[in-house]
């Protein structure tokens, strides 16, 4: 049998045997061996110690991913430096002599390590500022992702495939990118679109901000805006204001695609027109062309062949009129607001928001206060007065409800609530309130048409004043004054 113990000793010897020196301390290999295996120990110590440090001893104290895991490096590193400086010393090290190897490391920084020194200090510069988190969405270069973790040294940016960067961290500090969450949790896009020139402008605004509605990713606050750009040689060019949720940046694509089918349908649904480009086509020799009929006396095509080929290029009429609600026919339905024109009609659907009621879900309630003004889109309601336990009256698909408690900011006197799901566009006090700042005008035409109902406006006062809701100099004025002066109040707010 091999005596395996002498066989150890001896190599233990030959080790001893190699010496080298490390300033002034003469180092034998098995002391180096013995070095190198106390600092694998304390590497692995320092890392479980990074690890507990970052989920569980200081995630109570610090909420921020990115600096627990600054003051977790420090503090593992530390204790792990200080571990191996005890060892050295109580092995009879004389540390002193690491000033030697300190000199070295120095100039092999200054050498070879500029770049992991610039990553370190970028690292850091990232974890303390923290214009960048975990979580950011960013758009750096041509990648763009969500950042997953910011080390010391580099970045890891998760794209959209699935697949994941990794970034060296003075890219970061020394390029330009974009963050979508830096001091904001929403991002706007924009969808263009092209209409015919034959096109009705505030049922393209409509369209436009009923298919933004209509999409649950898209934000209803900000509200979408619908922006006129200009003319082009063939068609009005428009473009769609929407926001999403940054958090939402990485399936942007996806809410843009469902966002474009939602527009070309409702375009198709409302007979607009998405035009083609237009070509104009010069023949050089016309008697070659047998197919086409010349006007032998000009040389020209004649207007039969013109018609013909527009017709033949043109985009198909296939078009028919489905009898889809438009919220500009409704609006124009509406006593006080059938004297707007369509650049007033066109602000107030653009103003104006979508609400989905639940059944039997309830919209406001009796004396609740009259803060917005409703059209029933789809669905239907029922008006009610719970102190009598009376239904007052059933609303379909078409019927408006509200105006006169929001133009005179009166409370409400009945409930309202959903006998199915339903849709509401409405406009609320502030949306109304914007609308008549953009155009005083409106005011007194309001107060015009308002003043046609007297003996329902004497019926508001009456209920107000026996509620206790009206002021002494109220009670006594003409009934005109009285609207006029509450519409202005509304302005003064």
């Amino acid at each position: 049998m091999f005596n395996l113990q002498g066989i150890f000793n001896n190599i233990i010897s030959i080790l001893d045997s190699i010496t080298f020196s490390i300033g002034k301390n003469e180092v034998t290999l098995t002391y180096f061996f013995q070095v190198i295996f106390y600092l694998i120990i304390i590497a692995i110590l320092a890392s479980y110690l990074n690890k507990v440090l970052r989920k569980r001893l200081l995630k109570r104290l610090i909420s921020e991913y990115g600096i627990r895991y600054v003051f977790a490096s420090l503090i593992s590193y530390g204790v792990g430096a200080f571990c191996f400086i005890i060892i050295l010393q109580t092995t009879g090290f004389n540390v002193s002599a690491l000033t030697f190897l300190g000199g070295g490391v120095g100039i092999g920084i200054g050498l070879g390590l500029q770049g992991v020194t610039k990553n370190l200090v970028s690292g850091l510069s990232l974890l303390l500022e923290r214009k960048i988190k975990i979580g950011n969405f960013i758009k750096f270069n041509d990648t763009e992702g969500y950042v997953t973790e910011i080390s010391t040294r580099s970045a890891t940016i998760k794209l959209e495939d699935g697949s994941s960067v990794i970034v060296p961290n003075r890219q970061l500090i020394e390029n330009e990118l974009t963050n979508y969450h830096y001091k904001t949790n929403c991002v706007r896009l924009n969808l263009s679109n092209r209409v015919d020139y034959n096109s009705d402008l505030v049922l393209v605004t409509e369209v436009l901000l009923l298919s933004a509605y209509s999409e649950n990713n898209i934000l209803k606050n900000p509200p979408p805006k619908v922006i006129f750009k200009g003319f082009d040689d063939s068609c009005l060019e428009f473009e769609l204001w929407f926001w999403i949720n940054s958090d939402n940046m990485g399936i942007r694509f996806e809410i843009m695609s469902s966002l474009y089918f939602a527009v070309e349908y409702n375009l198709r649904q409302r007979n607009i027109r998405i035009p083609l480009a237009q070509r104009e086509l010069w023949f050089k020799n016309y008697e070659t062309m047998n197919f086409l009929p010349i006007d032998k006396a000009d040389n020209h095509i004649t207007l039969a062949t013109h018609q013909a080929l527009t017709n033949h290029y043109a985009q198909p009429d296939t078009l028919n009129s489905t009898g889809l609600l438009s919220i500009k026919e409704l609006l124009s339905k509406v006593e006080y607001f059938k004297t707007l024109d369509d650049l007033q009609i066109r602000k107030l659907i653009e103003i104006g928001t979508l609400k989905e009621l639940k059944q039997n879900e309830i919209l406001f309630k009796e004396n609740d206060p009259g803060d917005a003004f409703y059209i029933i889109l789809s669905g239907s309601v029922e008006i009610f007065t719970e102190t009598l336990n009376k239904t007052l009256a059933i609303l379909y698909r078409g019927d408006f409800f509200g105006e006169l408690a929001l133009m005179l900011g009166i409370p409400r006197t009945a409930s309202v609530k959903a006998q199915q799901e339903t849709i509401l566009f409405s406009i609320n006090n502030q949306q109304f309130d914007r609308l008549l700042k953009d155009y005083p005008q409106l005011c007194d035409r309001i107060v015009e048409e308002l003043g046609k109902n007297q003996e329902e406006l004497y019926q508001r006062r009456e209920e107000l004043k026996e509620k206790g809701l009206l002021k002494a100099e109220e009670e006594e004025s003409n009934i005109i004054d009285w609207v006029r002066h509450r519409l202005q109040s509304m302005l003064t707010l």
